[in-house]
């Protein structure tokens, strides 16, 4: 009786011929050459008895969909998964903010951001794919250039997360002339709520006390985005 051979289950990196080595590959033929699991598998640099990395990174991948759903995933999230210890979940989620970052060109410091449209290419990469709400504040000098961006909260903008000494402290650390706000829906409607309103009413009528304008208010989705300064919720 004749047997059907099996194909070898590959659990350690080294039992593969070099050239198919994720990072052999990527060094021979460039990143662009190498698969999504194999990218992962040069981020996580090893695996765990009894599964290699690149068995680890396509379980990861398969587990949550895709790429784009992946990039959403937090460190908690990570951490069930065998195989994916705290540090590993650290390189995954802080690879994905860089490549999130990145992905909306870079941004230029002697540009002057004197319309919504230019903020919104800004920010967008600091909030896209997010599944939470992120609120942001742009501070600007007297020329309107970008001096910095200020990540100041997660979750559902409120009277609680969103308070006038926080938005306005590194505004007043970096000498800042101006500043915008920005956060985003990830439910993709722009349409200001009530508390994004009142909000932005009651940090306007800080912003005079202490000198620092707020030019505008965006709310962003990964597609679009709505400035209170453009719809005249902010006098020009």
């Amino acid at each position: 009786m004749t047997r059907t051979s099996q194909p070898k289950i590959v659990n350690k990196l080294k039992d593969l011929p070099i050239e198919e080595r994720p990072r052999e590959r990527l060094l021979m033929k460039g990143a662009s050459a190498l698969a999504a699991a194999e990218l992962l598998s040069v981020i996580l640099g090893r695996g765990v008895p009894g599964e290699s990395v690149i068995s680890l990174s396509s379980n990861i991948i398969s587990r949550f969909g895709d790429l784009n759903s992946l990039s959403k995933i937090s460190v908690e999230e990570f951490l069930p998964i065998k195989g994916m210890g705290l540090a590993k979940a650290c390189q995954l989620v802080a690879a994905f903010e860089l490549a999130r970052r990145i992905s909306g060109g870079s941004f230029i410091k002697s540009k002057i951001y004197a319309n919504s449209a230019d903020i919104y290419k800004l920010i967008k990469p600091y909030l896209m794919s997010r599944e939470k709400e992120h609120f942001l504040i742009v501070c600007l000098d007297s020329r309107r250039r970008l001096i910095s961006i200020e990540n100041l909260s997660i979750g559902t903008v409120n009277q609680t997360l969103v308070h006038p000494r926080e938005v306005f402290k590194p505004a007043i650390v970096k000498a800042a002339s101006y500043i915008i706000l920005a956060h985003n829906h990830p439910t993709g409607d722009i349409s200001p709520s009530l508390d994004d309103m009142q909000i932005t009413e009651r940090l306007i009528e800080a912003s005079r006390v202490l000198g620092i304008p707020i030019l505008d208010h965006l709310i962003v989705s990964d597609g679009n985005f709505l400035s209170f300064k453009d719809e005249e919720y902010i006098a020009g």
